[in-house]
């Protein structure tokens, strides 16, 4: 993500990327006014910013939303929504409290990366295609577990 971490920036910043130049687009499918969509791409008034001039935009409302949540429900909930996007969601500590699913990922790394050597090392396209897909997972899980263990 250009180098930033999830922690280093906020709900704006990541709407204005997803946003772009869909501001009237977006304001139009939402029933909204583009000068209100314009407002949550701006950092709202806090803390360390008391200048700032936005608005609480939809993610930080959804985020305040889960959070008001029972933890369970809230878990069902964003489960729900991951769903939307074809995933499921799952805690950093695979629910268990003990940090043993990235561990258990961390661990799989260096089987995945030997299964897409072996298999491309084997003749024919659809061998190819597969450790090429293989070669995507394993950049996301190494990146992802890079970013968490800062």
């Amino acid at each position: 993500m250009d180098g930033f971490s999830k922690t280093t920036f906020g709900s704006s910043l990541v709407l204005r990327r997803a946003i772009a130049d869909r501001r009237k687009l977006v304001a139009h499918r939402l029933g909204r006014a583009t000068s209100l969509v314009d407002r949550w791409v701006i950092d709202p008034p806090s803390e360390k910013n008391p200048e700032g001039n936005g608005v609480p935009n939809p993610l930080d409302l959804l985020i305040a939303l889960l959070k008001t949540c029972e933890m369970q429900k809230g878990h069902e909930a964003l489960d729900w929504l991951c769903h939307q996007f074809g995933g499921d969601f799952i805690p950093r500590d695979g629910g268990r409290g003990d940090g043993k699913l990235f561990r258990d990922i961390k661990d799989s790394l260096p089987h995945i990366e030997w299964l897409r050597r072996e298999i491309k090392n084997k003749a024919g396209p659809s061998r190819k295609l597969l450790a090429i897909h293989l070669q995507e997972a394993y950049c996301i899980i190494s990146s992802h577990l890079a970013r968490e263990e800062q």
